[in-house]
């Protein structure tokens, strides 16, 4: 019987039959795959931590079809404090959808896995200024999938921006000029601050960036640019980002 041994982190569930419940795991080496977790809704199933929303956990799984069946699970972290408030479990849950919505079945992707772990231990155990971290976690994830936007030249003239008065149009992936700004009425208005703000958070390593300050007026652009970039990218809207303006920004 042919065994599979990896790490994850449960990103959705779904309660079936009485005691069973299908989990959607991000893996750094099966990425987004399918777990069923027999029994583990009863009082006393091994599998009843280990079997709930954003849990970290070493898992031992048996493939069977296109799913996998749990077989041994031990958890390393269940993020338990991100449930403190409503807050906290509102911005996980959403680079939680965001990450489901951008991971790959079959794909290897370590730097993924280690944003999602990195995000939901700040959104766990931060302290300060969760609506930024969260625009953070956005900026780099999209780099991770290919999508790392302009920021050294314009994307319509390709000179390097001169200049204070850009805007970041979300079609093409990055900064326009001050110059082709006038005939560009899709673009969103962004700072030279700002855009160095950027710059330093796709140049960081991924646990250094979460420790980059951001100003109010920089998380107002950022989150006018970046949900317009991501639906534009990944060509869907992550509908609990919505719920998230009742808390951030």
């Amino acid at each position: 019987m042919k065994f599979v041994h990896t790490q994850g982190v449960v990103l959705r569930t779904a309660d079936r039959k009485e005691s069973d419940r299908l989990l959607t795991v991000l893996s750094p080496e099966l990425g987004r795959i399918l777990v069923l977790a027999r029994g583990c809704r009863k009082p006393k199933s091994k599998f009843l931590s280990c079997s709930q929303l954003f849990c970290y956990g070493d898992l031992i799984l048996q493939p069977y079809r296109d799913i996998y069946i749990m077989n041994q699970a031990e958890v390393r972290n269940s993020f338990f404090d991100i449930r403190s408030d409503m807050e906290r479990l509102s911005g996980a849950t959403y680079i939680a959808n965001l990450t489901e919505e951008v991971a790959t079945t079959g794909e290897n992707n370590f730097p993924l896995f280690r944003l999602l772990l990195a995000g939901l231990s700040y959104f766990a155990f931060g302290e300060k200024d969760l609506a930024g971290r969260m625009l953070i976690y956005e900026l780099k994830l999209m780099d991770l999938i290919g999508y790392r936007p302009v920021l050294d030249t314009c994307v319509i003239c390709g000179n390097h921006p001169v200049g204070s008065a850009f805007s970041f149009r979300p079609e093409q992936g990055g900064l326009v000029c001050e110059n082709c700004r006038g005939s560009d009425p899709s673009g969103i208005p962004i700072s030279r601050e700002t855009s160095r703000v950027m710059q330093k958070i796709l140049d960081a390593d991924i646990d250094e960036c979460f420790r980059l300050p951001i100003s109010l007026g920089e998380k107002e652009q950022l989150n006018r640019i970046l949900p317009a970039y991501i639906e534009q990218k990944l060509e869907n809207k992550i509908k609990s980002r919505d719920f998230l303006k009742s808390f951030f920004i």
